[in-house]
Protein backbone atom coordinates (compact mmCIF):
# COMPACT_ATOMS: atom_id res chain seq x y z
CA UNK A 1 0.00 0.00 0.00
CA UNK A 2 1.31 3.52 -0.83
CA UNK A 3 2.24 6.03 1.91
CA UNK A 4 1.93 9.46 0.40
CA UNK A 5 -0.11 10.35 -2.03
CA UNK A 6 1.71 11.26 -4.82
CA UNK A 7 1.16 9.79 -8.29
CA UNK A 8 3.89 7.23 -9.36
CA UNK A 9 5.20 9.61 -11.93
CA UNK A 10 6.39 11.41 -9.25
CA UNK A 11 7.73 8.83 -6.73
CA UNK A 12 10.69 7.75 -8.54
CA UNK A 13 8.73 5.15 -10.69
CA UNK A 14 9.13 6.50 -14.12
CA UNK A 15 12.79 6.81 -13.88
CA UNK A 16 12.56 2.99 -13.57
CA UNK A 17 10.44 2.45 -16.37
CA UNK A 18 12.85 5.33 -18.01
CA UNK A 19 16.33 2.73 -17.20
CA UNK A 20 14.50 -0.22 -18.77
CA UNK A 21 13.76 1.62 -21.72
CA UNK A 22 17.31 2.38 -22.11
CA UNK A 23 18.04 -1.39 -21.92
CA UNK A 24 15.99 -1.58 -25.25
CA UNK A 25 12.88 -3.24 -23.26
CA UNK A 26 9.58 -1.59 -23.63
CA UNK A 27 8.21 -0.53 -20.47
CA UNK A 28 4.86 0.60 -19.36
CA UNK A 29 4.24 2.13 -15.51
CA UNK A 30 0.83 1.71 -14.20
CA UNK A 31 -0.69 4.49 -11.47
CA UNK A 32 -3.01 2.04 -9.70
CA UNK A 33 -6.91 2.99 -9.18
CA UNK A 34 -7.62 4.53 -5.49
CA UNK A 35 -3.70 6.08 -5.06
CA UNK A 36 -1.87 8.93 -6.50
CA UNK A 37 -3.06 10.89 -9.85
CA UNK A 38 -5.35 8.03 -10.86
CA UNK A 39 -9.80 7.35 -10.39
CA UNK A 40 -11.46 5.01 -8.32
CA UNK A 41 -10.87 3.12 -5.20
CA UNK A 42 -8.08 1.48 -3.60
CA UNK A 43 -8.34 -2.49 -3.36
CA UNK A 44 -6.38 -5.64 -4.80
CA UNK A 45 -9.55 -6.82 -7.27
CA UNK A 46 -9.27 -3.13 -8.61
CA UNK A 47 -5.62 -3.28 -9.00
CA UNK A 48 -5.24 -6.93 -10.26
CA UNK A 49 -8.04 -5.64 -12.86
CA UNK A 50 -5.72 -2.60 -13.46
CA UNK A 51 -3.06 -4.78 -14.32
CA UNK A 52 -4.70 -6.80 -16.39
CA UNK A 53 -6.44 -4.59 -18.32
CA UNK A 54 -2.60 -3.27 -18.95
CA UNK A 55 -1.31 -6.44 -19.59
CA UNK A 56 -3.95 -6.93 -22.47
CA UNK A 57 -3.48 -3.72 -24.38
CA UNK A 58 0.27 -4.28 -24.44
CA UNK A 59 -0.35 -8.00 -25.85
CA UNK A 60 -2.35 -6.36 -28.19
CA UNK A 61 -0.09 -3.42 -29.48
CA UNK A 62 2.88 -5.78 -28.93
CA UNK A 63 2.43 -8.69 -30.64
CA UNK A 64 4.75 -11.75 -30.50
CA UNK A 65 6.64 -10.07 -27.12
CA UNK A 66 7.00 -11.72 -23.82
CA UNK A 67 5.22 -9.69 -21.00
CA UNK A 68 7.12 -8.80 -17.57
CA UNK A 69 6.05 -7.60 -14.21
CA UNK A 70 7.76 -6.08 -11.68
CA UNK A 71 6.23 -4.43 -8.46
CA UNK A 72 7.30 -2.81 -5.12
CA UNK A 73 5.56 -3.60 -1.99
CA UNK A 74 1.70 -3.51 -2.53
CA UNK A 75 2.03 -3.73 -6.21
CA UNK A 76 4.29 -7.05 -5.59
CA UNK A 77 1.41 -8.54 -3.77
CA UNK A 78 0.00 -7.80 -7.29
CA UNK A 79 2.60 -9.05 -9.72
CA UNK A 80 2.82 -12.24 -7.75
CA UNK A 81 -0.99 -12.49 -8.15
CA UNK A 82 -0.53 -12.27 -12.11
CA UNK A 83 2.00 -14.33 -12.22
CA UNK A 84 0.83 -17.36 -10.76
CA UNK A 85 -2.69 -16.47 -12.57
CA UNK A 86 -1.87 -15.21 -15.72
CA UNK A 87 -0.92 -16.71 -19.11
CA UNK A 88 0.24 -13.49 -20.83
CA UNK A 89 3.30 -13.02 -17.76
CA UNK A 90 6.33 -14.92 -18.18
CA UNK A 91 8.65 -13.70 -15.31
CA UNK A 92 7.95 -11.49 -12.67
CA UNK A 93 10.27 -9.33 -10.11
CA UNK A 94 8.87 -8.88 -6.70
CA UNK A 95 10.79 -5.51 -4.95
CA UNK A 96 9.88 -5.49 -1.20
CA UNK A 97 6.76 -7.53 -0.92
CA UNK A 98 5.26 -9.46 1.97
CA UNK A 99 4.87 -13.01 2.11
CA UNK A 100 1.78 -12.51 4.60
CA UNK A 101 -0.27 -10.20 4.57
CA UNK A 102 -0.72 -8.05 7.68
CA UNK A 103 -3.02 -8.99 10.45
CA UNK A 104 -6.80 -7.52 10.55
CA UNK A 105 -6.03 -4.82 13.45
CA UNK A 106 -2.77 -3.18 11.99
CA UNK A 107 -4.02 -3.55 8.18
CA UNK A 108 -7.46 -1.66 9.61
CA UNK A 109 -5.01 1.20 11.55
CA UNK A 110 -2.75 2.01 8.22
CA UNK A 111 -5.83 1.90 5.56
CA UNK A 112 -7.99 3.96 8.35
CA UNK A 113 -4.39 6.45 8.36
CA UNK A 114 -4.21 6.31 4.31
CA UNK A 115 -7.54 7.34 4.20
CA UNK A 116 -7.44 9.94 6.25
CA UNK A 117 -4.00 11.41 4.57
CA UNK A 118 -5.62 11.25 1.08
CA UNK A 119 -2.64 8.54 0.04
CA UNK A 120 -5.63 6.01 -0.38
CA UNK A 121 -9.50 6.84 -1.34
CA UNK A 122 -12.20 4.60 -0.57
CA UNK A 123 -15.66 4.40 -2.11
CA UNK A 124 -17.40 6.09 0.70
CA UNK A 125 -19.13 3.29 2.60
CA UNK A 126 -18.99 2.57 5.97
CA UNK A 127 -17.61 -1.14 5.45
CA UNK A 128 -14.75 0.06 2.79
CA UNK A 129 -11.79 -0.49 4.69
CA UNK A 130 -13.25 -4.22 6.67
CA UNK A 131 -14.22 -5.24 2.75
CA UNK A 132 -10.58 -4.04 1.85
CA UNK A 133 -9.02 -6.36 4.86
CA UNK A 134 -11.25 -9.37 3.73
CA UNK A 135 -10.79 -9.58 0.07
CA UNK A 136 -6.74 -8.77 0.15
CA UNK A 137 -6.13 -12.01 1.94
CA UNK A 138 -7.32 -13.86 -1.36
CA UNK A 139 -4.29 -12.24 -2.97
CA UNK A 140 -1.53 -12.69 -0.04
CA UNK A 141 1.68 -14.11 -1.89
CA UNK A 142 1.47 -17.03 0.73
CA UNK A 143 -1.28 -18.49 -1.49
CA UNK A 144 0.50 -17.81 -4.73
CA UNK A 145 3.71 -17.83 -4.93
CA UNK A 146 4.31 -22.01 -5.50
CA UNK A 147 2.50 -21.30 -8.54
CA UNK A 148 4.57 -19.37 -10.28
CA UNK A 149 6.66 -22.16 -11.74
CA UNK A 150 7.60 -23.13 -14.36
CA UNK A 151 7.98 -19.03 -14.62
CA UNK A 152 10.78 -17.28 -13.23
CA UNK A 153 10.89 -15.19 -10.23
CA UNK A 154 13.26 -12.75 -8.72
CA UNK A 155 12.60 -11.56 -5.04
CA UNK A 156 14.28 -8.18 -4.28
CA UNK A 157 14.14 -6.93 -0.74
CA UNK A 158 16.22 -4.71 1.78
CA UNK A 159 18.00 -5.95 4.21
CA UNK A 160 17.15 -2.88 6.43
CA UNK A 161 13.70 -2.92 5.42
CA UNK A 162 11.30 -1.56 8.23
CA UNK A 163 7.97 -2.20 6.85
CA UNK A 164 7.90 -5.34 5.71
CA UNK A 165 10.83 -7.30 7.18
CA UNK A 166 13.69 -9.00 5.07
CA UNK A 167 12.42 -12.39 6.51
CA UNK A 168 9.26 -11.99 4.31
CA UNK A 169 11.47 -11.99 1.41
CA UNK A 170 13.58 -15.24 2.35
CA UNK A 171 9.89 -17.21 3.22
CA UNK A 172 8.61 -16.15 -0.19
CA UNK A 173 12.10 -17.22 -1.65
CA UNK A 174 11.98 -20.36 0.18
CA UNK A 175 8.17 -21.23 -1.24
CA UNK A 176 9.09 -20.46 -4.87
CA UNK A 177 9.87 -23.08 -6.59
CA UNK A 178 12.80 -23.21 -9.29
CA UNK A 179 13.81 -21.18 -11.22
CA UNK A 180 14.12 -18.38 -8.93
CA UNK A 181 16.85 -16.00 -7.42
CA UNK A 182 16.83 -13.64 -4.68
CA UNK A 183 19.04 -9.89 -4.59
CA UNK A 184 19.00 -8.27 -0.95
CA UNK A 185 20.34 -4.93 -0.70
CA UNK A 186 21.59 -2.94 2.09
CA UNK A 187 18.37 -0.66 2.03
CA UNK A 188 15.16 -0.19 3.67
CA UNK A 189 11.80 -0.56 1.92
CA UNK A 190 12.51 1.87 -0.49
CA UNK A 191 14.55 0.59 -3.44
CA UNK A 192 13.41 2.69 -6.04
CA UNK A 193 14.96 4.88 -3.76
CA UNK A 194 18.50 3.82 -4.85
CA UNK A 195 19.69 4.17 -8.31
CA UNK A 196 22.45 1.37 -7.97
CA UNK A 197 20.21 -1.32 -6.53
CA UNK A 198 17.74 -0.42 -9.48
CA UNK A 199 19.85 -0.84 -11.85
CA UNK A 200 21.37 -3.91 -10.88
CA UNK A 201 17.88 -5.67 -10.04
CA UNK A 202 17.47 -4.44 -14.27
CA UNK A 203 20.41 -6.07 -14.91
CA UNK A 204 19.55 -9.41 -13.53
CA UNK A 205 16.03 -9.01 -14.68
CA UNK A 206 17.12 -8.97 -18.05
CA UNK A 207 19.65 -11.49 -17.55
CA UNK A 208 17.95 -14.04 -15.86
CA UNK A 209 14.68 -14.07 -18.07
CA UNK A 210 16.65 -14.29 -20.97
CA UNK A 211 17.87 -17.29 -19.69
Amino acid sequence: MPTTPEPVEEKGYLDIASLFVEKGVAAALLNLRGTGGSEGYFGFSNWTEDAEACIRYLCSRLVGYKQYLIGFSAGGVVAIYEAANNPMVKGVVSCSAPYMLLSSDTAKTLLDKALSAGVIRGDGRPDFVDRVISESQYYAPSRWIRSIAPKPIIIAHGRLDELVSVKEAYRLFEAAAEPKKMLLFDAGHRLRANPKDIAKIIDEALSFFST
